[in-house]
C-alpha cells in the first residue's frame, strides 16, 4: 500500500484536504475556520457550594487508592504514520465524521476524542469492542455502519464424518465465533463472566482433552485496558503485525464504540479511504494532535428526555471548533 505525504504543517492546519470517494457529490465538508474563536461563553458563574463535612467516624478499612488516569493530561507520543478513519454514529445516516489521527493514538485518546467529536460529557460507561472480517452496509443504506463480522479466532468448519466430536462442538460454538469481538477494551478490570459462572455452577475447570473446552478457550475474548491499546496495534502498517496477525486485511477490521450503555449510543470506527484509495498518511515530521477532515450533522441532545422535539441530526450545524487543534 502506498503512502502519500501529508504537507508538513507550519501551521495548525495542512491547507490541502483531499476528498472521499464513498460521499456524495452534493456533500460538501465543513468549512475549516480563517480565525480563532474563544470556546468560552463569556458568563461569569457563581462559584458551587461547599459540601459539608461528614459527621460519621472514618472507617477502619481505607478505601483503595483510585488509579490516576493520564488519559486527559497530554497527548500521546509524536508519529509520522496517521490513518484516516470514518465514525459513523450508528442509526443516524447523516451524522459522521472523518479524521486523521496518529498511530501512536492509544483508545483512552480516542475516547476523549470522541467525547470531543459527538459532544458527549463523559458521565456515562462506555466500552470499546474491535472486530474482524468485517462487513459493512452499502452507501446508499446506511453508510459507514457495520453489517457483519466474526472473529478470525474461530477456525474453519471441520469435517462432520471424519471428527464428529470436533464438529458438535464447532456447531455449537458457531453463533459465539459470528457475534463475539476479538478484543474488548475498557478503563477497567475485567470481570470473567464465563469463568465466574461456571464456578458458580460448580462446573470443572476446562479439559484440553475434550473437543468443546479446547475450542471455547480459543474463542475466548482478551480484555485490555485503553491505555494500554494503540490505534497501531489494531491498524498496523505492516499487515502481518495488526491485531490479526495477518488474516485480515487492514480494512477489514473496524471498531465499534459503545456509550452509555441504557441507551447505547454506538459509533462505528472504520477505515477511509481517499479518491486513490490510500487510508495511511505519511507526515514530514512526527506530530502527535488528531486532524478533522469532514464533519456532518450531530447527535441529539445527551440525556434528553423527549427525543420527539429534537430537529433532523443531518441538518443539525457543525461548530467549526471542532476543526481547531487547541480545541481539543
Amino acid at each position: 500500500m502506498a503512502l502519500m505525504d501529508i504537507p508538513n504543517a507550519t501551521s495548525s492546519r495542512p491547507s490541502d484536504t483531499p476528498s472521499h470517494p464513498s460521499h456524495n457529490d452534493q456533500e460538501v465538508s465543513a468549512k475549516r475556520p480563517h480565525e480563532s474563536g474563544d470556546p468560552g461563553d463569556g458568563v461569569e458563574h457563581p462559584p458551587s457550594p461547599k459540601r459539608p463535612r461528614s459527621l460519621d467516624p472514618p472507617s477502619s478499612t481505607p478505601s483503595p487508592p483510585k488509579r490516576k488516569s493520564k488519559k486527559v493530561e497530554s497527548l500521546p507520543e509524536p508519529s509520522d504514520t496517521y490513518i484516516q478513519l470514518r465514525f459513523q454514529l450508528c442509526r443516524f445516516k447523516g451524522v459522521y465524521r472523518i479524521a486523521r489521527l496518529p498511530l501512536s493514538f492509544t483508545f483512552a485518546h480516542l475516547y476523549r476524542y470522541l467525547l470531543f467529536l459527538f459532544g458527549r460529557s463523559g458521565m456515562h460507561l462506555h466500552q470499546f469492542e474491535v472486530h474482524s472480517h468485517v462487513e459493512l452496509y452499502s452507501d446508499t443504506y446506511r453508510p459507514g455502519e457495520i453489517k457483519a463480522h466474526r472473529t478470525f479466532r474461530f477456525p474453519p468448519e471441520p469435517d462432520r464424518n471424519e471428527d464428529p466430536r470436533a464438529w458438535q462442538a464447532w456447531s455449537m460454538l458457531e453463533r459465539k465465533g459470528m457475534e463475539d469481538p476479538v478484543l474488548r477494551v475498557g478503563t477497567g478490570q475485567r470481570y470473567d463472566f464465563d469463568n465466574e459462572m461456571m464456578k458458580g455452577k460448580g462446573l470443572p475447570p476446562l479439559d484440553m482433552d475434550s473437543p468443546f473446552d479446547r475450542l471455547w478457550a480459543q474463542v475466548q475474548v482478551p480484555y485490555r485496558r485503553d491505555e494500554e491499546v494503540t490505534l497501531g496495534g489494531i491498524w498496523n502498517a505492516d499487515r502481518e503485525q495488526n491485531i490479526s496477525g495477518g488474516v485480515c486485511c487492514n480494512s477489514n477490521l473496524a471498531i465499534k464504540f459503545e456509550y452509555d450503555l441504557g441507551d447505547s449510543w454506538g459509533v462505528d470506527i472504520t477505515v477511509d479511504r481517499d479518491k486513490e484509495g490510500h487510508y495511511r498518511w505519511r507526515t514530514d515530521a512526527p506530530r502527535n494532535w488528531p486532524e478533522l477532515i469532514i464533519a456532518k450533522g450531530a447527535p441529539p441532545l445527551e440525556d434528553a428526555r423527549n427525543y420527539s422535539k429534537d430537529i433532523d441530526g443531518k441538518r443539525k450545524l457543525v461548530s467549526n471548533l471542532l476543526f481547531m487543534q487547541d480545541s481539543f
